[in-house]
C-alpha cells in the first residue's frame, strides 16, 4: 500500500492511536493521522453541521480535527487527498471492544462506514480489556498487521469493510482468528445518573446496564472474544474472509 489514513474516536492523544500508527507504518509508505481533537466515543457516523470544523497540526501528516471521527475522514479526503484517496482507512485502536450492541454507537466503526461509503476499504480495530487499568495492547500490537494484510484486498478485487476486536489476554494466549457475527442483547436497559452543577442546575449522565453472559452462540462476537480469539466481523453483509474461510490459525497469517 502507498497511503493509509488513520483516525479514531478516543482522540489525537489516545494510546491506541499510537499503537495503530506503528502498525500502519509496516503496511504503507505514507501514513496520515487525522483524529478528533478530543474523545468522541459514541459519535457513531454523526457529522458536524451546526458549527465550523477546525484543524490543528500536530506534526508531519498528523492533524487534530474539532469534530467527530466521520468528520475526520471526510475532512481529510477533501483537504489533503483530492483525486488520490488513501488505499486504506484504519480506525482505532479503540480502548475497549466494539461488539454486540456497542457497534451501532461506535465512532470507531462510524469512521470505517464513512470511508466505505466514499469507496475506500476500511477496517476498525479495538482492544478488549477486563479492567481499564490492566489493559494489555499486546494482542493488537502483535497480530494487528497480519490480520489487516489478510483482510485487505486490492482495489480490483473489491472493497473491504471490517470490524476487528482483539481479546483481553496476553498476545501469547490468543487462540486464533475467527469470523464473528455481531450479537445483540447485551444492553439490558438504559440508566440516568443524576447530579447538580455549581449553580444547583440538574444534569444527567446517560449509561447502560449490560450483560453478555447469556450470549453463547459459537460464532457470536462476544463468544469469540471470550474464547481468546480475534473476532473479525463484516460490516457489509456480502463480506466474507478473503479465501472463504471461517477462521485462521495464527501460523497461517
Amino acid at each position: 500500500m502507498k497511503r493509509i489514513l488513520i483516525t479514531n474516536d478516543d482522540g489525537i492523544a489516545a494510546p491506541g492511536l499510537a499503537v495503530l500508527a506503528d502498525i500502519a507504518r509496516e503496511l504503507a509508505e505514507e501514513v496520515w493521522i487525522v483524529a478528533p481533537e478530543h474523545d468522541r466515543s459514541g459519535a457513531g457516523q454523526s457529522i458536524t453541521l451546526s458549527h465550523p470544523l477546525r484543524a490543528y497540526r500536530h506534526g508531519h501528516n498528523r492533524y487534530a480535527i474539532s469534530g467527530n471521527p466521520a468528520d475526520c475522514v471526510l475532512f481529510a479526503l477533501a483537504e489533503w487527498f483530492g483525486e488520490t484517496p488513501p488505499d486504506l482507512v484504519l480506525s482505532g485502536v479503540n480502548t475497549g471492544a466494539n461488539i454486540s450492541d456497542s457497534v451501532q454507537y461506535s465512532g470507531t466503526v462510524g469512521a470505517v462506514l464513512t470511508a466505505e461509503h466514499m469507496g475506500i476499504p476500511a477496517i476498525a480495530l479495538s482492544q478488549a480489556y477486563l479492567t481499564r487499568a490492566g489493559l494489555d495492547w499486546s494482542p493488537v500490537a502483535t497480530w494487528g498487521e497480519r490480520v489487516i494484510r489478510k483482510l485487505w484486498r486490492a482495489p480490483d478485487q473489491g472493497r473491504c469493510c471490517w470490524n476487528v476486536n482483539f481479546p483481553a489476554c496476553g498476545s501469547g494466549e490468543v487462540t486464533g482468528v475467527r469470523w464473528a457475527r455481531q450479537s445483540t442483547g447485551s444492553i439490558q436497559r438504559t440508566r440516568l445518573l443524576a447530579g447538580e452543577d455549581g449553580r444547583n442546575l440538574p444534569y444527567w449522565w446517560l449509561s447502560f446496564e449490560r450483560s453478555s453472559r447469556h450470549i453463547v452462540t459459537p460464532d457470536a462476537d462476544v463468544t469469540v472474544l471470550r474464547e481468546n480469539a480475534i473476532a473479525v466481523s463484516p460490516l457489509r453483509s456480502e463480506d466474507t474472509l478473503p479465501d472463504g474461510a471461517t477462521e485462521y490459525r495464527l501460523d497461517t497469517l
